[in-house]
């Protein structure tokens, strides 16, 4: 899920440690990266990802695989480390495998990486409205064709993953803007940014991707495929344009994106968790399931009560992350999601046979997941699945396995395809038939 997005510029001048007073003269741009932080200030992400033109590149997009990112601006005359943020090596690779279809790519790992000043510079901002610096997921763009920026846009809307992601698309416009300018003057250097900024405002990528590559290159610019990929992720949705300026003879644009769901305490996946395991202890208590109207008040949101879906819920032991329970449908068997979901939780709290019943008192040790299933779609063989993005159904005569996506430890297909097999009473794969599925999941706070 997509909580927001944002271009930021990255001059290291606007940071007053820097800037020692200069950075006044960039008013404009300060005042734009403020409205992003007081923006992002209620909603932050589980996971941000940072597309940084001045990170490590390469042929298509690079991304930087790390344990631990450090910020400073050493070379800026600031000393020590600014902030330090986790990378999120699962997140890494759920998207990574997700665009690889699509999008050429490489990575460079390491266990701590020193980021560049254009993921430093906003990532400040952020630092300042949160406190700590959520997860990170680095990535240059630099590599790619504006096509292909402007696809990986496009792919990252359509990415579904049950954490909670925002992206910080860094970069600057024209770097020869005014005759001062430190890349020398051009007069398409403003022409490009007046495009750019435009094309931001009509949320229309066309113009963008029509520019002539000579005409691009006169504009000296580093964040035009920030800027496509801001426009991908965001479709025809609005983006609001905070501000521009180019007060050292570089442009500097500010611009915001909302995702279609904010994360509040009435989120869709608040209700889903929430209704799972208010059904596993209603049922625990009293050894009935909770009734519907009851369910309803309690958990309204409407598509619970509308849309028929199936549904997996499972749930994990708090502390050591150990299964203690997964029940669920591949097809709806119930009126609608709500109904599904407390079919489900009960079973999968009681009538697992791998486990013992779920008991009221360990009840508060564990915590419950659901995946909302999409329709599963046969494949022709193994070459269109992906363990990450795909959950797995093995079927032979009256028999069938499934598995559902983006498990730990199940890192390959064969793995998978394995897994599933025996599940169903299979020896192996040889001769099953396959189908895959994706799913929305939805994880319950660890604190809850």
């Amino acid at each position: 899920m997509w909580l927001w997005g944002c271009l930021a510029p990255h001059p290291p001048i606007i940071v007053p440690a820097v800037g020692r007073g200069r950075e006044r003269e960039a008013s404009e741009t300060i005042r734009g990266m403020d409205a992003l932080a007081e923006k992002a200030r209620t909603n932050r992400p589980d996971v941000l990802l940072v597309l940084s033109p001045h990170a490590p590149f390469g042929d298509g997009l690079m991304f930087v695989d790390a344990g631990t990112f450090e910020g400073d601006l050493q070379k800026f005359g600031i000393g020590g480390t600014l902030f330090e943020a986790p990378g999120d090596r699962e997140a890494f690779r759920a998207l990574s495998g997700f665009l690889s279809t699509s999008i050429p790519m490489r990575k460079w790992t390491t266990e701590s990486f020193q980021l560049d000043h254009a993921s430093v510079v906003p990532l400040s901002w952020f630092s300042g409205a949160w406190g700590q610096l959520p997860p990170l997921v680095l990535a240059n763009p630099i590599g790619l064709d504006v096509h292909t920026a402007y696809l990986l846009g496009r792919m990252l809307s359509d990415f579904k993953d049950s954490r909670r992601w925002a992206l910080l698309a860094s970069g600057d416009l024209s770097h020869r803007v005014t005759p001062d300018a430190p890349a020398g003057f051009h007069p398409d250097g403003r022409r490009f940014d007046a495009f750019v900024m435009d094309a931001l405002t009509q949320s229309n990528p066309k113009a963008l991707l029509d520019l002539e590559p000579a005409f691009v290159d006169r504009a000296g610019e580093c964040g035009l495929r920030s800027v496509l990929a801001l426009l991908g992720l965001a479709g025809s949705d609005r983006i609001e344009v905070l501000s521009y300026e180019a007060p050292f003879g570089v442009g500097y644009g500010t611009a915001y994106w909302k995702g279609g769901e904010e994360a509040t305490l009435d989120s869709p996946g608040t209700d889903l968790t929430g209704l799972a395991r208010e059904s596993i202890r209603h049922f625990l208590e009293t050894g009935g399931a909770i009734p519907l109207e009851r369910a309803r008040d309690l958990y309204p949101e409407t598509f619970l009560w509308k849309e028929k879906k199936a549904c997996f819920v499972s749930l994990k032991n708090r502390f050591d992350g150990s299964l203690r329970g997964c029940i669920g449908t591949l097809e709806p068997t119930c009126s609608c999601l709500g109904e599904e979901i407390i079919r489900n939780a009960i079973s999968s709290a009681t009538r697992d046979p791998r486990f013992d019943p779920l008991s009221r008192r360990e009840l508060d040790n564990i915590t419950v997941s659901v995946d909302v299933l999409g329709s599963p779609e046969k494949i022709p063989g193994p070459q269109c699945l992906d363990p990450k993005r795909y959950g797995i159904i093995v079927e032979k005569g009256n028999r069938r396995g499934v598995l559902l996506p983006d498990l730990e430890g199940v890192d390959t297909v064969e793995e998978q395809m394995f897994i599933a097999s025996r599940k169903a009473g299979f020896a192996g794969p040889e001769g099953v038939g396959l189908w895959r599925f994706t799913v929305d999941r939805y994880r319950e706070s660890e604190d809850k």
